[in-house]
Order: C-alpha cells, then structure tokens, then sequence
C-alpha cells in the first residue's frame, strides 16, 4: 500500500451537523446565505433523493423538499473544520496533499509494516483515529495507485477498505464513468457512446481512446488498468496571520470598516511572520450585528507588501458592500508569502526623449564594435513563396 484517500462525504454538511446536532436527523440544505433567493451548494442524501442538487434555487428546493433545514453557508466554520481535518492526517501520516475540503491524500508507503499491522487493520485504526480527532464521518481507501485509493473511499460505503494491486480491475469495473478525473465533456461523450461503466472503457485499445479524446482518452485508460499510480505533492505550511478589531460603534456605512481594515494591515505586515515580505492573497471579514459574516478574498494580480497597494484594492469591495446588518467588527487574514519579488521597469523612457536616448545607445554601440550590432526585419519579397525570401534583417540605421 502506497497511498491512501480519506474523504469526509458531503463536507459542509457534515461540518453544518457537527456544529448542531438537531440537524443530524432530516434533509440539509447548505446555502449561499440564510436568504432564499439564494442557491444550494451542498446537500445532505436525504435532501438529494428528493431532486435536490448544487446550483438549485432555494425557493426550488422549499417544493421539492419542504421539511429540509436551510444552513447558510460559514466559510469560517468550513475552513476551521477543513484545517482540523488535515492537521489530524498530517499528525499520523508523513506526507498530505490538500485536494478540496474534506478530501485528502497522503503518502504511507512503509507505515503499515513499521505499526507491525496489516494494511486491512492499519486503515481501520486509521479512520477510527481520524473520526475519533475530527468527529466528522471519514472513509478511507487505500491502495498502490491515488485514483484506486480515490475510487475505495468515494464509491464504497466502507468506512476502512484496502484493494490490493492484484483487486483493483474488479473494484474499477462497475463504477461509472463519472469517477474518472476527466472533463464533463468527455463523460457526456462517452455516454454518447454508450460507455457507462469503466469495464467498458478498459477492454478498448488505447488507441481509439487516444484518438477520440486525446490525452484524457489515453490517461483514463491507464488509470483503469492501473498504469498511472499519480504523484502526491506534499502540502507546505503555510504562514497565515489574523488581525481582528472590534469597532467602536456599529457601523452602517464603508468609512469605519475602511478606517477599521487600515489600521489591521498595519497591525498584520509589522508582525514577525510576515516582516514586510510580499504577500499574494488577503482574506477580509466583516462581523454584523445579527451574527453573519461577510467574507471577502482578494488575490493581488502582483504581491504586494505595501499598506496603500493592499487597502486600494479591499477599499473599492468594501465601499459596494451592502451590509444587511451593522457591522460590530473587522478581520484580516493575510497569506501567500512570496520570495523577493521586483517589478520589470521600462528600458527606456516613451516619447521623443526615450527615442533619442535609443537612438545614440545605438550609434554609441555601433562606433564601440565597428559595425551595425542592432538589425530590423524589413520586407523584401512578400509574394514570393519561400518564407526566407520574404523578410531579411537590415541594419538599423537612426
């Protein structure tokens, strides 16, 4: 066993009855917000049996499911649970790799036989670990390749199941097609075709699949016979600090949140962590009165780590905001360190000035070496049907 899969099923609403246990019994529905002009973004199983999917409208789902219990969505909430998750995996397995909320792999090769156990009795002690740190409901797969480790946790109701390399052709074969990692085009035309199970997929040369859906053809039939063991790529710790404030006043209008957000960047680029290295993304929250949070996220087109470059671009989102209660507080989370980072600038300056000064760099250079060092491409022949003909470099001459 190299690597294995651990999945929560339904992430956000297993996270939505963790926080709240009358939920466990019953549809959910995760929304955008608590309004039901929203849509749905997650449901639980029962709330799915009935017709409800991602993307619908709530209003929708209030008549295809009426007794659902509508949770908006808490991407706080989500993102401690997120961290927890893989804070636990990370404390009992050497290498992760962050693949969405609630859905992790990592690298185990060696772990079972250094634990003395077999692979079977290492992943169940594993799951019962992970559900025993996090609370939340966990499958676990694990296998020699990342997509059959994948299919044992996302397509078994196991809690814990292990597929031997020599297993893994009969676990692939009934599973639709919509487990393997490729495009939404590609599985509509494959049921086009009518290929609905990848046992169908797997007794085809490699070469029709390669010459109907290119790479992803050739790639989805290596992982079916189990030719593609994928990498894992270890996730780094990241550095992430948090400034909070509480406002003075509940505030109705941008200026204190502005104010508000001004001063936490101040606060955040002096700490020791950061220490005025350039920075790629910020998250901004802002905290009402009726106990919502606003959440905004900012990736700078270039990192930034200047106070005013930073406030310019959360500024203009927090002056379009509409707040639906008054805001109690603000909160900054910056991340996303980067290296030293320096700005290309121009050579020489537009304009007639800079054209000058090009002009005698040229001629200096060409007294220097004595001869032309600078050419331009000039037309010669641009009917003429040898592509060498039709161009040819000329000295630049100012």
């Amino acid at each position: 066993m190299d690597v294995i899969c651990a999945v929560v099923p339904r992430f956000l609403v297993a996270v939505a009855r963790q926080e709240n246990p009358a939920l466990r019994k019953g549809p959910v529905v995760i929304g955008q917000s608590s309004e039901t002009r929203g849509s749905v973004v997650e449901c639980s199983e029962e709330a799915a049996r009935t017709g409800v999917v991602p993307g619908m409208p709530i209003t929708r789902v209030l008549v295809l499911c009426p007794s659902a219990a509508v949770v908006p969505l808490r991407q706080e909430q989500v993102e401690l649970a997120e961290r927890a998750f893989s804070t636990a995996l990370a404390d009992l397995c050497p290498a992760i790799e962050h693949v969405e909320p609630g859905h992790v792999h990592a690298d185990v090769r060696g772990m079972a036989k250094l634990a003395g156990l077999a692979p079977e009795i290492y992943l169940a002690q594993l799951q019962e670990a992970l559900e025993g740190r996090t609370g939340l409901p966990v499958r676990i797969g694990g296998a020699s390749t990342v997509f059959v480790a994948h299919a044992a946790a996302g397509y078994l109701a196991e809690p814990a199941r292990y597929v031997p390399r020599a297993g893994a052709s009969e676990l692939l074969a009934p599973l639709p097609v919509e487990a393997l990692p490729v495009s939404a085009e590609m599985v509509r035309r494959l049921h086009l075709f009518g290929l609905e199970r990848l046992e169908q997929l797997g007794v085809l040369p490699p070469a029709a699949l390669q010459a109907q859906f290119g790479r992803e053809g050739l790639l989805a039939w290596r992982l079916i016979r189990g030719e593609e063991p994928g990498r894992i790529t270890p996730a780094r710790d990241e550095i992430r600090v948090v400034e909070r404030m509480e406002l003075p006043a509940p505030a109705v209008t941008s200026l204190p949140l502005i104010l508000g957000t001004e001063i936490l960047l101040q606060r955040a680029l002096r700490r020791r962590e950061i220490n005025n290295r350039p920075l790629r993304q910020a998250n901004w929250v802002a905290e009402l009165e009726n106990q919502e949070r606003l959440p905004r996220r900012f990736t700078f087109r270039e990192p930034a780590s200047d106070q005013a470059r930073m406030l310019f671009v959360i500024r203009n989102a927090i002056e379009r905001l509409v707040l639906p209660a008054p805001a109690i507080g603000v909160e900054v989370a910056l991340s996303g360190i980067c290296s030293e980072y320096t700005r290309q600038e121009r050579l020489w300056q537009s304009g007639p000035r800079g054209q000058a000064a090009l002009e005698e760099a040229i001629q200096q250079l060409s007294a220097r070496t004595g001869g032309p060092q600078i050419y331009r491409v000039v037309e010669v022949e641009p009917w003429s049907r040898i592509p060498e003909r039709q161009r040819a470099l000329a000295a630049y001459s100012p």
